[in-house]
């Protein structure tokens, strides 16, 4: 096994380089991070929990662009197509100074990019931002994917944007056709049919747990690895189709490439931690009591939060060190 400390995508926060590396290595066709507070407060709470000197600088990258992000107003006379492109242009350039933009960019060998992204919720057209991660010979153009957006907005069919999206990151086209299909107002929430398979090894009064910062998030799960559908879950954000084969064996696969080159235990908590994220995703779809934030920082457990330190930092840390490569 290489060293991970002088790895490609070491700079990167762990699970977006991990993402990234199965990118790298061909099995996806692309990554991205959603840059909002979660991603923000989540660095600064890992930084916060090692209390390492070597990571000053990355501290103040993240604390200049959180205050960067948080300072943006977009202000748009009406929701037109033409008001909505001058609005992404004007925004995305904001968002290309952000320092954490250039630090992403400089940690990845392959094209990065940021565009806006406009979201349709309970009505209301609100913005955020999304970088994105492909191998120099495979990304489509950032203008491109800023205008399937606006269109899909102006249509109010996030249906078409969701499969464009699905393809972007690699996901098997069964997979996508099946969660851009449903209705809403009709069907189950295909959030709740992918994980349904994995419920039973999983210990929901530990998950919905107020101190989960503190405990591991293998006391989440109880022999998940037993499962095949557990592999299905290659990506955060990705919710396959029950049964999918397909999925199922582009998982394997990409848990024998990082297994070839990391910890166990790391890769592991990868696949741990992406099923933890679609399993609250899922529970906050299906009930009105829960919060339809994205989860928070910490919620799977405080390996959780250490997966957004960099990749070359967290091999400092026990359950992670080098001694315990296979």
């Amino acid at each position: 096994m290489s060293s991970q400390v002088g790895d490609r995508v070491g700079g990167l926060p762990t699970f977006a380089a991990l993402d990234c590396y199965a990118v790298l290595e061909q099995e996806r066709q692309g990554a991205s991070i959603q840059i909002d507070e979660s991603y923000f407060r989540g660095q600064l709470k890992a930084i916060d929990a090692i209390d390492s000197v070597d990571l000053r600088k990355r501290r103040e990258i993240i604390t200049q662009s959180y205050d960067l992000i948080n300072n943006i107003n977009v202000d748009i006379e009406s929701f037109t197509e033409d008001n909505l492109q001058t609005a992404s242009r004007r925004l995305r350039q904001i968002l290309q100074q952000m320092p954490e933009v250039q630090y992403l960019k400089h940690n990845f060998p392959g094209t990065c990019f940021i565009v806006p992204e406009w979201l349709r919720t309970q009505g209301r057209i609100r913005y955020g931002a999304r970088i994105y991660f492909f191998r120099e010979d495979s990304s489509p153009d950032p203008e491109e994917i800023i205008q399937r957006n606006i269109e899909t907005i102006m249509s109010d069919k996030q249906n078409g944007f969701e499969q464009y999206q699905g393809r972007l990151h690699g996901y098997p086209d069964c997979c996508i056709d099946y969660f851009s299909s449903y209705d809403r107002r009709q069907d189950v929430a295909p959030e709740l049919d992918a994980i349904e398979p994995l419920t039973d090894a999983i210990n929901d009064d530990a998950i919905r747990g107020d101190s989960n910062a503190s405990t591991s998030i293998e006391e989440f799960f109880d022999g998940i690895f037993e499962y095949p559908d557990t592999y299905a879950f290659f990506a955060r954000e990705f919710y396959p189709q029950p049964g999918c084969n397909q999925a199922r064996q582009q998982g394997i696969s990409i848990y024998d490439l990082l297994y070839d080159r990391y910890p166990e235990t790391l890769v592991n908590d990868f696949f741990r931690i992406n099923v933890s994220w679609s399993y609250r995703v899922a529970q906050n779809v299906s009930s009105p009591n829960e919060s339809s934030s994205r989860p928070s920082p910490g919620s799977f457990g405080r390996e959780h939060i250490l997966f957004y330190l960099p990749l070359s930092s967290i091999f400092a840390l026990p359950k992670y060190s080098d001694e315990d490569e296979h």
